[in-house]
């Protein structure tokens, strides 16, 4: 487990681009925001080491490369049959989770919790690629929008 010093820290770097991400229109700067996920994880990890949040560096810096990717990749992007916005919503819950995770202590050994963020970060990592989309497509896996 981290010290109070270093959860906290993450706590409000979490939120603090969570809240820009929710701010920000446009798609590039939202991802932008959430590069903030796998940097501080990593700047954190050279202060004091955590099994776990080198899981979370691992996945969050996966998912940002592969959506990174994809979005600079225009004839992926048109042949994609995803809903941009749905996948951002869907990132930026997942941020949230991970920033709800680090506020309070008693999260942070919660690891049913931390998986399922992270597997709904991998979830949206697999979305935008072609076997994902293709399953999007189908309706075998189901990205929704927040309520």
């Amino acid at each position: 487990m981290l010290s109070e010093e270093y959860r906290q820290r993450l706590a409000n770097e979490y939120r603090y681009a969570v809240t820009r991400m929710q701010q920000e229109g446009e798609l590039t700067k939202k991802l932008f925001y959430f590069s903030v996920f796998f940097g501080e994880a990593q700047r954190v990890l050279n202060w004091e080491w955590d099994t776990n949040l080198a899981l979370i560096h691992l996945v969050t810096q996966q998912v940002h490369t592969q959506i990174n990717v994809q979005m600079q990749n225009p004839v992926l992007l048109q042949a994609l049959p995803i809903d941009w916005t749905i996948v951002f919503d869907k990132l930026t819950q997942a941020a949230s989770g991970l920033a709800t995770h680090f506020a309070n202590a008693e999260n942070e050994s919660n690891m049913e919790e931390l998986y399922q963020i992270l597997g709904g970060l991998a979830e949206v990592s697999f979305a935008i690629t072609g076997n994902g989309s293709y399953l999007y497509e189908k309706g075998v896996l189901k990205l929704q929008a927040s309520s």
